[in-house]
């Protein structure tokens, strides 16, 4: 029998907490110290595990991370730290995304500021040629900072009412910016009809572009909502019961393995991170060594970018 692939989603991550911006009233930081990407890669390496790992390059819109001395409120230090970070311990085993630009209101690259609407409206009336370079922006920077991108995630469901042209945009981008003729983005998740890595596009203008599915909610969101600390930590060790029980017969990732589906499951940096309590880390943690006790070697741990060479 050969072996499933298993993959992990990092969404939003960087040295700012998106979740400062998306949840407003929360008091939520705004900063992630950069120890804990260290944290996370060393947690990863591990286990041996592999996925794609998303960075926000223009997090809120507070500045360009490659002009790391201009980002409003982040020290540009903490910058330098978490990249110098995400090289060593989590650019193995992950392939590299931007996540569009802002993840929050649409940037103007003529002015360097916020236009008056959310990337994902922005997104949803563009054309290709327009994604093609609001997406090319991103992969610069992440570029500048040595992050060497391979796809492009969707904040929120960006792109989903415009697909086509989306597909195309980011194929583009990757094209004239990178010179690279192979790139994937992640749009869809727990999509009954979309459990599988799908070719969206493959011509001599965009290249081959692969869209890749999430198939598990994130087990650790509700880490970052104001409630007690113990009362946290027992829902997420709920959640991770949901995705795959202690004797590892129930649960998605079970559902998923039987069906003979990869299991390509999801969580937030903000959720890992928990407000600075740590609780989504600490839960990881625990979530991957019951994967490992379940599934052993029936599974293989694969980035995104070996998913989509696989489509």
């Amino acid at each position: 029998m050969s072996k499933l692939p298993i993959s992990l989603i990092i969404d939003d991550a960087g040295p700012v907490n998106t979740f400062h911006f998306h949840h407003a009233g929360g008091n939520h930081p705004m900063v992630v110290p950069p120890v804990f990407a260290l944290q996370f890669g060393r947690l990863c390496r591990r286990y041996g595990v592999r996925g794609k790992f998303s960075v926000v390059p223009i997090p809120g819109g507070l500045g360009r991370l490659d002009r790391k001395d201009q980002v409003a409120g982040v020290p540009a230090e903490y910058i330098e730290t978490f990249v110098n970070y995400a090289k060593e311990y989590i650019c193995p085993g992950f392939s590299i995304t931007s996540e569009i630009l802002t993840h929050y209101l649409a940037w103007d690259p003529e002015t360097s500021r916020c236009l008056h609407v959310c990337e994902d409206e922005f997104v949803s009336k563009a054309t290709a040629e327009q994604i093609a370079g609001y997406v090319s922006l991103s992969l610069e920077i992440l570029n500048n900072l040595g992050l060497d991108p391979e796809g492009v995630t969707s904040p929120w469901m960006t792109g989903i009412d415009n697909e086509e042209n989306y597909a195309r945009g980011i194929g583009m981008a990757f094209r004239r910016t990178l010179g690279k003729d192979r790139c994937f983005y992640f749009l869809h998740s727990r999509e009954e009809a979309f459990r599988h890595p799908v070719l969206m596009c493959d011509t001599p203008e965009t290249g081959r572009v692969v869209s890749i599915p999430n198939n598990c909610h994130d087990p650790f969101w509700e880490t970052q909502l104001p409630v007690p600390f113990a009362q946290a930590r027992k829902n997420a060790a709920k959640m991770i019961d949901s995705l795959i029980s202690p004797d590892g017969k129930t649960g998605e990732l079970r559902t998923l393995f039987e069906a003979g589906e990869p299991l390509i499951f999801i969580t937030h940096w903000q959720s890992l991170f928990s407000d600075g309590r740590g609780i989504g880390i600490e839960g990881l943690e625990y979530l991957l060594e019951r994967i490992r006790k379940v599934f052993g070697s029936q599974v293989e741990w694969l980035s995104f970018a070996e998913l989509a060479a696989r489509a």
